[in-house]
């Protein structure tokens, strides 16, 4: 099993506009992306001004089947202008990891 999860710092005084397009974009992806699983979560500890989404995959082909999809998906690049446009995010904050269970 892999775990994907990317995780951004929201700009100051946008936290809950960028709340609701963190679960826009995940909403997208999971109707429009075949095999697409998103989850959106915030911390409880930690910083409080960061956005998760996260979602599991069979395998890392299927995960790169999954980002294939959405890289090339022309809806999905026009929701990321939106945060773009909006400076939602720390661009540089932005960043994925990829975890495989052992167990």
């Amino acid at each position: 099993m892999i775990t994907w999860v990317r995780t951004a710092n929201i700009n100051d005084g946008k936290g809950r506009t960028a709340f609701a397009w963190a679960v826009k974009v995940a909403a997208y992806v999971n109707e429009n992306v075949s095999g697409a699983d998103v989850q959106v979560m915030r911390n409880i500890g930690g910083p409080v001004w960061q956005v998760h989404w996260v979602a599991n995959y069979e395998s890392l082909a299927a995960l790169a089947e999954v980002m294939k999809q959405i890289e090339g998906d022309a809806g999905y690049l026009e929701v990321l202008a939106e945060a773009q446009d909006q400076k939602l995010f720390i661009g540089t904050s932005i960043v994925d990891n990829i975890y495989e269970a052992i167990s």
